[in-house]
């Protein structure tokens, strides 16, 4: 063979080495399998992943979580409690939100989408909230409630919007877990504890919001994937309505800019602009089933009609191409964070945690060491539990000692994987403040309590001797 045809050959070998290359070194995630091949989509967008309720969209979701934290920094909207323990597993009260690095007009719009308030009510609100001066929730309420109004129409729009902001803000962003925590680590934000679908909708708008404004301050990169958020039941924070674009279409859509990729799982089909910059995984579904305004080309038609349960088509730019998707095979390894009445209910059981690497732990490295780390939480549970006797309540036992685990308020954290080792040891400085001011107030309280001594016995002998 002469060097003419090595080098005719060796050039497309060398294209396809470099493709092949280019497809599992860059920026992509395993959706499944096509002739028992692994099957990637690039991240060069965001993830939209459709299908009916019980079709196998949680348990892709759940395979790939496994494979996307090890590159990226992983962020979980779990709506119904379904990925706990995949990362680490915090409820919404742990979050702190702080409302001062959200613009007013952003938080307004915000604030309009998850509360459903009409454009007039919208408008007074930004006029409440225009100059600013809060960092929370409560901050707000009190912000709006001074409000001065001057005629009947105003006096109820603001009372609609309290009502409104109190009934599903009332348990946001009181918790110790700050968003710029959320960018360093992965973690799963167990949207489950919350009863009513306008708080979900709230906190995952506000959750977005804040992540829009942390990473517009960074400021956007060339190219790359540094974090990926999954947002279960997208449908519900989608516009749905329309082809315009919502706030959180706008915020989502911004936010590739800046390295994120959104993952959104839906169960229906939107009629958002926001899928045109989606690539898709669309498992199979009745096309006869869709919303009116959502329809299918003829060959999206006939391709669906040709795949099984077991498949799924993947809508790139490169076109349609049927796949059959990963399934979980993966059990939950990581801390699981729940609130004080979840575990309380639970008591009378042997509560265990198997608990595995966390995001947390690889990028925040502080230097506490496990000992250290076990230390602070014992003393916050101490000190937590003291304050669950005072209130009436049973005091919460310490769980699992093989493994070290120890229960903070409901919460279950294990000696050597703390999750937000910054935020616990600021929170066992607090404790260990207050134990110093009961201590001093026990000292005052003990030597009074001496001196009433003595002077009930003074009493008696003066009443004996009035009587002598």
């Amino acid at each position: 063979m002469d060097i003419l045809s090595i080098s005719a050959i060796a050039i497309p070998a060398s294209l396809v080495v470099a493709s092949l290359a280019k497809e599992f070194l860059g920026d992509n995630v395993t959706v499944g399998t096509r002739f028992m091949i692994p099957y990637k989509v690039p991240l060069d967008k965001h993830l939209c992943i459709l299908g009916p309720t019980r079709g196998g969209k949680s348990s892709l979701v759940k395979a790939m979580i496994r494979e996307l934290h090890r590159k990226y920094v992983v962020t979980v909207l779990d709506w119904h409690g379904e990925y706990a323990g995949l990362l680490p597993t915090l409820p919404t009260s742990a979050i702190n939100i702080d409302l001062e690095k959200i613009p007013p007009k952003l938080l307004t719009e915000i604030l309009g989408f998850g509360l459903g308030l009409n454009e007039p009510s919208m408008y007074m609100l930004y006029r409440m909230i225009r100059d600013g001066n809060y960092t929370s929730f409560s901050d707000l309420i009190s912000k709006i409630d001074n409000y001065l109004v001057s005629t009947r129409t105003e006096a109820e729009m603001k009372a609609a919007i309290l009502r409104r902001l109190e009934y599903s803000a009332m348990n946001i962003g009181k918790g110790i877990v700050s968003i710029e925590s959320l960018m360093e680590g992965d973690a799963v934000i167990d949207l489950s504890d919350l009863t009513i679908i306008e708080e979900k909708r709230l906190v995952s708008s506000l959750i977005l919001a804040a992540l829009y404004m942390h990473y517009m301050r960074r400021g956007l990169i060339e190219k790359g994937v540094r974090h990926v958020l999954i947002i279960e039941e997208a449908q519900n924070i989608l516009d749905m309505g329309g082809p315009t674009y919502s706030i959180i279409d706008h915020i989502i859509m911004e936010l590739a800019k800046y390295g994120l990729r959104t993952i959104l799982v839906s169960n229906a089909v939107p009629k958002s602009s926001i899928l045109k910059h989606c690539n898709i995984v669309l498992f199979k579904i009745n096309p006869d089933l869709l919303d009116e305004g959502v329809a299918f080309s003829r060959n999206l038609i006939n391709k669906l009609s040709e795949i099984s349960t077991e498949e799924a088509l993947v809508i790139t730019s490169k076109g349609i191409t049927k796949v059959r998707p990963l399934k979980a095979v993966i059990e939950p390894t990581h801390v699981i964070i729940r609130g004080h009445n979840d575990l309380r209910n639970a008591s009378s059981q042997e509560v265990t945690s198997s608990v595995g690497n966390n995001g947390f732990n690889e990028r925040l490295n502080d230097g506490v060491n496990g000992n250290e780390t076990k230390t602070v939480n014992t003393k916050v549970s101490e000190d937590l539990n003291s304050r669950d006797e005072e209130d009436g309540r049973a005091p919460m036992k310490q769980v699992n000692p093989v493994n070290d685990a120890v229960l903070i308020n409901g919460s279950v954290i294990n000696n050597g994987d703390s999750i937000f080792r910054k935020q616990i040891m600021e929170l066992e400085r607090e404790v260990a403040n207050l134990r110093d001011k009961i201590n001093e107030i026990e000292r005052i309280l003990d030597a009074d309590e001496k001196l009433i001594e003595k002077i009930l016995e003074l009493d008696g002998k003066l009443k004996n001797n009035s009587h002598v």
